[in-house]
């Protein structure tokens, strides 16, 4: 019987993405490695799967669910996928779409992960904390980590640039003459919103404006349940700011609708900027001022990063974070005209 590409490689001291290279004809691995491992296959009795007879090479793309309350079949999600997949296409590649979720079994996840057969992983991880990298631990592909960023990670990393998203959306909140300038906050911690918290308080103290704790106000980053926590603040007829920044634009519309039925009018009395540029945004009343995120190239960018490591390409690690844009629309009023 036949051994796989993952025996073979442990049996001769490499890893099996060198060993997929050499059957994949790819660049990168010196001709003295290429011969040890031809002639252990011959030895071990190795048949290169149809996908190395072909001539391609294939990925895994884990979608990691810790609570599935960020991470969900939304259009932002969805057109990152996309990007993914469409590059893999366009290089001659195969990606196998898998989901590790934060349940209890998570290490016989990881070990299914690990049996299947793949040259990479893209991780797509915004749910994951620090401490739940652990569970990669002992995985001998290349890996490159999409949509979250520590500073200890020790994988290559390709995310948004949130501090630089909230500082402009902050900072044109600014320009435009708001000065009281509020934070629609994510209940659910994840990285990306720490990085935008950031931006947004550098942003305010650029300009001597302090922020206050009365105008963050926290709510679910998930639609119903986002509005339902504005719905209770509002019930408390609290001061509110003039002008709100949004962690995303789920939470900036689940925000509106409330303020729309609490008689506020945005922009008239609320300005609110929100963060990633869904379709929704367009099709809002009013339409919603937002950072633009280019979704499919975060993952093209992605599988262009991990065909650099399973090239045998050596460099230290890399955090490679895509620019936002801000998007003009209607929710934001002008305050210096008036």
């Amino acid at each position: 019987m036949s051994i796989s590409a993952k025996e073979l490689a442990a049996k001769i001291h490499l890893s099996p993405a060198t060993v997929s290279m050499v059957f994949n004809n790819r660049s990168g691995v010196s001709e003295a490695t290429k011969k040890i491992v031809l002639e252990a296959a011959k030895k071990y009795d190795y048949v290169p799967s149809k996908t190395s007879a072909l001539g391609k090479w294939a990925i895994q793309l884990v979608i990691y669910q810790k609570h599935a309350m960020v991470v969900s079949d939304t259009p932002f999600f969805l057109q990152v996928i996309e990007g993914v997949t469409q590059e893999c296409s366009e290089k001659n590649g195969i990606v196998n779409i898998s989901y590790l979720t934060g349940s209890s079994d998570v290490q016989q996840q990881i070990k299914n992960l690990s049996s299947m057969s793949g040259d990479g992983m893209i991780l797509l991880a915004t749910e994951m904390s620090r401490e739940d990298f652990n569970i990669l631990q002992g995985l001998e592909v290349p890996v490159v980590v999409l949509d979250c960023y520590y500073d200890d990670l020790d994988y290559d990393c390709v995310v948004i640039n949130n501090s630089q998203g909230a500082y402009c959306a902050a900072d044109y909140l600014v320009r435009m003459g708001h000065r009281r300038i509020g934070y629609l906050h994510s209940s659910v911690s994840i990285s990306n919103f720490a990085e935008r918290a950031a931006g947004y308080q550098k942003a305010l103290e650029a300009y001597g404006i302090s922020v206050e704790e009365r105008y963050v106000l926290r709510l679910s980053p998930m639609s119903a349940q986002g509005y339902q926590d504005m719905v209770r603040i509002l019930e408390q007829k609290p001061e509110l700011a003039d002008a709100y920044f949004a962690d995303n634009d789920i939470i900036a519309a689940a925000a509106m609708k409330a303020f729309r039925e609490y008689g506020y009018r945005v922009p008239e009395d609320i300005s609110i900027v929100g963060f990633d540029d869904m379709p929704l945004c367009d099709i809002m009343n009013p339409p919603l001022s937002t950072m633009r995120v280019d979704k499919r190239q975060l993952g093209r960018t992605a599988v262009k990063c991990l065909l650099t490591r399973m090239n045998g390409e050596k460099h230290g690690k890399m955090k490679i974070a895509l620019q936002t844009a801000l998007v003009c629309r209607e929710s934001v009023l002008d305050v210096k005209e008036e």
